[in-house]
């Protein structure tokens, strides 16, 4: 990662979305998409992969969360999607889009 890079770790509730998903932050300009293994956590025996988005400046990485609402809306079931970045994590699902979003917001401003 060079320098003024910023990391986002991003996961999909359903696994079948994750190539979705991947292309669709694809689009975003500025933005490296690669497709990882994910991390247990304490007490998980397995993991899906996820997402590792990284971006030059807070800007790029901004644009490709505030796209994420409107892939949730497209998918034909619910989704839910899980952004870690600067030690937050936060899930946002069709329910708690702006509210999610803000604290996703501020998390990239620190």
């Amino acid at each position: 990662m060079g320098e003024g890079s910023l990391l986002a770790e991003v996961s999909v509730s359903d696994p079948g979305e994750l190539r979705s998903l991947r292309e669709h932050l694809r689009l975003v300009p500025g933005v490296d998409v690669v497709q990882a293994p994910g991390s247990p956590g304490e007490g998980e025996l397995g993991v899906w992969d996820v997402l590792q988005v990284t971006a030059v400046g807070s800007g790029a990485l901004a644009v490709a969360v505030r796209t994420l609402p409107a892939f949730i809306r497209s998918r034909r079931s619910t989704v839910t999607v899980t952004v870690k970045t600067a030690g937050k994590t936060v899930t946002v699902t069709a329910a708690n889009t702006d509210e999610a979003m803000a604290i996703v917001e501020r998390a990239l401003d620190a």
